[in-house]
């Protein structure tokens, strides 16, 4: 019974995330080294690497079509998209993080479409 339910639980798991799209983020100082600093302060700035990967292939929704909402952050500078080739895509987005009187400042990409989309967040704590 448990390796049944565990089988199941797999399969669940691998149909689910074979229809999303893959969101990732990497967080470089002014020099291109990846950084994950432990708290942030009002005023820096950093470059946010973004890199977007359709997991189902042939997606109907343009990269340019991706949204991103902000609370704390400021976008200085964004690159366009770079096809990196397979379906990947990645943007440089220069951010500098600003007041919001909350303890973090954050950005959620979206991408919506019939197939599950994406919706992850980057979130940095003050």
């Amino acid at each position: 019974m448990k390796k049944l339910f565990i089988t199941l639980l797999i399969f669940c798991a691998t149909a689910v995330s074979a229809f999303a799209c893959s969101i990732t983020f990497e967080l470089q100082d002014s020099k291109g080294k990846t950084v994950k600093p432990s708290k942030v302060k009002v005023g820096e700035e950093y470059v946010l690497v973004v890199q977007f990967e359709t997991t189902h292939g042939n997606c109907g929704i343009a990269v340019e079509n991706t949204k991103f909402k902000l609370d704390g952050i400021k976008v200085e500078k964004a690159s366009d998209w770079v096809d990196i080739g397979n379906e990947v895509y990645t943007r440089k987005l220069k951010i500098k993080i600003v007041d919001n009187n909350k303890d973090t400042a954050s950005i959620v990409v979206v991408r919506e479409c019939g197939r599950g989309g994406a919706l992850e967040s980057f979130v940095l704590k003050k």
